[in-house]
């Protein structure tokens, strides 16, 4: 349970982090290279102590680079973009539909049937989305609504990459190692995107407080992804799923308390529609995977 709350205080925070920096004047690339290189580095460290090796055969550079250039690249450097003109508390709060999202596309690649539970959770997920992006709810103003949409990639880089993680995992590979070079892959494709924008920032010169946070950002990272293999191999990934919701309410919470954002009863209400639909959808799945399971059993009696 403190793993638990620990990591969701630490990925609700990726919105605040990412607020402070871009508007401190670093563009996405920047931040999301510095975030993933030194995680990478910090993961590396754990793989040399515990003698853990890197798989490099094909299909798992291929893993590496899909879930690198999409689930953190794609999915960052929009949320970075994001955050810089929309409240932080609204970014945690659409991340938050990226299981609902990971359900859609495992249906339409086949990898999930459909489930009334979980389709209905799909329906209520999306319309706490509309919530969110009702003028003069949850957005500070009507303008914003193009840069709020955006916000959407966000989670369905997460739930493509949720996806892909399963379907392309390389067989046998230990999980740091996956996520070490997962964040390496994620680096390369930052550090090209800010060289080919110009926008590359060496944070060794002229050090100040936005690259002691960078750093922060990147540890915090790393730790991050140490927590959630922890909390999957003592608890397993039901539990783990909880964390979403402890996202979204850090991320408010963070958003209040660092750049003193409001809340409104739009917002709030955002929240528990879509917390009730990825809810249906997590019942759903159980209930599928509890009548496998029965299933089997009798099969084999």
């Amino acid at each position: 349970l403190v793993m638990l709350l620990v990591l969701g205080a630490v990925w609700g925070g990726n919105p605040a982090f990412s607020k402070a920096l871009v508007t401190d004047g670093l563009s996405p690339a920047a931040v999301v290279f510095w975030q993933t290189f030194i995680a990478g580095l910090f993961l590396s460290i754990v793989c040399v102590v515990k003698g853990i090796r890197i798989p490099l055969s094909r299909r798992a550079i291929i893993y590496y680079c899909v879930i690198g250039l999409v689930g953190i690249d794609v999915a960052y450097m929009t949320l970075v973009f994001v955050v810089r003109h929309v409240p932080a508390g609204y970014a945690s709060v659409v991340v938050l539909l990226s299981p609902v999202l990971t359900y859609i596309f495992a249906i339409l690649m086949r990898l999930e049937g459909i489930n009334p539970v979980r389709a209905i959770g799909i329906v209520v997920g999306f319309i706490g989305a509309g919530l969110l992006v009702f003028p003069q709810g949850s957005l500070p103003s009507p303008e914003l609504l193009p840069i709020a949409l955006i916000a959407f990639i966000t989670p369905a880089g997460y739930a493509l990459a949720n996806v892909y993680s399963e379907w392309g995992r390389p067989a046998g590979a230990d999980n740091v190692a996956l996520a070490t070079a997962t964040m390496f892959a994620a680096a390369a494709g930052a550090a090209i995107v800010g060289v080919l924008d110009g926008t590359f920032h060496p944070i060794w010169i002229e050090p100040a407080t936005r690259e002691l946070i960078l750093v922060a950002y990147a540890v915090a990272t790393g730790t991050a992804f140490l927590l959630f293999y922890q909390i999957v191999t003592r608890a397993g990934s039901v539990y783990l799923g909880q964390v979403g919701y402890l996202v979204t309410l850090f991320g408010v919470g963070w958003g209040v308390l660092f750049f003193d954002e409001t809340t409104t009863i739009w917002l709030w209400v955002a929240i528990l529609v879509v917390g009730a639909g990825v809810a249906m959808v997590n019942l759903g799945k159980r209930k599928t995977r509890a009548a496998m399971e029965s299933g089997s059993d009798q099969g084999a009696a």
